[in-house]
């Protein structure tokens, strides 16, 4: 009997009732989604029970704008796969190219022309502390601070400092370090520089005494 009934359940999982047909592609943006349903392709027709995701892994482990990904299989046909792209924090002149990175210094796309949009660090690694500390810093900004940011520097991790576009005032940043607290600073002191109409360099690096400094 028990044979028996191990045999009717292999039959069915293994029958064409739940074999892959359908890949879903989820979270993608950047990457063309062929390439990601190409990383599976091969598995179409294969029982769910039988799919080779060591293959799909390794193939996906090549892609490098993925930072990580997950397979979910849905019944009776359709392999799920939800991607997590790397995020451009901005871009580097490295060996004469440009050079486009993410928070952990990953280059994730070399371009001609001088990227627009997404500020500039002003390095030459993208394995130093100082690389490291300007990286924490542009990650923890709002999205909307961060798009206004054209350049940053530093020298040191409590060194950092950035140039805002448009009127063109500089923050000095110092550290990541308390970087919650600065944003809130920051955002005071930038509404006393608009309304002097003035160029400012904004010290924040200690937020309890920040100091506003005319440059021109």
């Amino acid at each position: 009997m028990l044979v028996a009934v191990a045999l009717v359940v292999t039959g069915i999982v293994m029958s064409p009732l739940l074999t892959l047909t359908d890949i879903v592609v989820k979270g993608r943006d950047a990457v063309p989604e062929r390439i990601i349903l190409g990383a599976a392709s091969d598995q179409i027709g294969q029982p769910l029970v039988a799919l080779n995701f060591d293959a799909i892994r390794e193939r996906l482990s090549t892609v490098t704008r993925i930072q990580s990904f997950t397979t979910e299989i849905q019944p009776p046909h359709t392999l799920v796969i939800r991607v997590v792209e790397r995020q451009a924090i901005g871009f580097m002149a490295i060996e004469s190219r440009w050079v486009v990175v993410d928070g952990a210094g990953v280059v994730i796309d070399t371009v001609s022309d001088k990227p627009a949009g997404i500020p500039e660090l002003l390095g030459e690694s993208t394995t130093d502390n100082a690389f490291s500390a300007m990286a924490e810093t542009l990650v923890s900004l709002p999205g909307s601070v961060r798009a206004n940011v054209a350049s940053i520097s530093a020298q040191t991790r409590d060194s950092v400092r950035f140039t805002l576009r448009g009127v063109g005032h500089e923050i000095v940043w110092g550290s990541p370090d308390n970087s919650a607290v600065k944003i809130v600073v920051m955002d005071r002191a930038l509404r006393v520089a608009d309304r002097s109409n003035g160029v400012f360099e904004i010290d924040v690096s200690a937020p309890d005494n920040i100091v506003l400094q005319p440059l021109r």
